[in-house]
């Protein structure tokens, strides 16, 4: 699979590290592209421009800030028929607080801003720490995601496992509110047993 990765940060560069270990090819970038050359580790790793990722990519995994997301877009071009899995979290920084943004979903915004596009909310559940240090457990944690494309959400449900994780399928992305800071599934690392007899409570 080509996949790039736009916000080559801790998730970014973490989840992208996994997936070209799995043999995935993979395209970091960021709005500093210069700083990306520890993530080129081999043939199937390159970095670049954000704009440039979304040209070599078929699947995009957008792991910038909250408020960078228009900026990312802006400069990413057409996403049209992109499968973008979504792992941002809506929050701000300010006076050097981080808070979380009352009523937001930047899953559902997103989709209304890329409505061409096919949206799936995955890797935003579990902090960075987890997806680096706790990836291909014996008893691999849950990750949770949700969209409204069948296809793009088997792709995924792929790739999460290909990371080292097991997929949860929470169902349309109107369950993205389960996932996103606020929800019962947010930050809390159970496996996917557990997570498969939660389930029915959120539907």
């Amino acid at each position: 699979m080509r996949i790039g990765v736009i916000g080559a940060g801790g998730i970014g560069g973490t989840i992208g590290t996994l997936w070209a270990k799995a043999g995935h090819e993979v395209f970091f970038s960021s709005r500093n592209p210069e700083k990306l050359s520890e993530l080129v580790t081999g043939e199937n790793t390159q970095a670049g421009t954000v704009a440039e990722a979304a040209k070599f990519a078929d699947v995009i995994l957008l792991s910038c800030y909250y408020s960078t997301i228009d900026d990312a877009i802006s400069a990413a071009g057409s996403l049209d028929r992109k499968i973008l899995i979504d792992a941002t979290n809506p929050y701000l920084r300010e006076d050097d607080k981080i808070h979380r943004v009352p009523d937001a979903s930047s899953g559902l915004e997103l989709a209304a801003k890329l409505p061409n596009a096919k949206v799936v909310k995955a890797y935003n559940t579990l902090p960075t720490a987890t997806f680096a240090n706790e990836a291909h457990r014996s008893e691999p944690y849950a990750l949770f995601y949700c969209g409204d494309d069948a296809e793009a959400k088997a792709i995924v449900a792929q790739l999460i496992t290909d990371s080292g994780f097991a997929g949860v399928d929470t169902g349309n992305l109107t369950q993205v509110i389960h996932q996103e800071p606020g929800g019962v599934l947010y930050n809390h690392p159970m496996s996917a047993t557990s997570a498969q007899r939660l389930l029915p409570s959120l539907r």
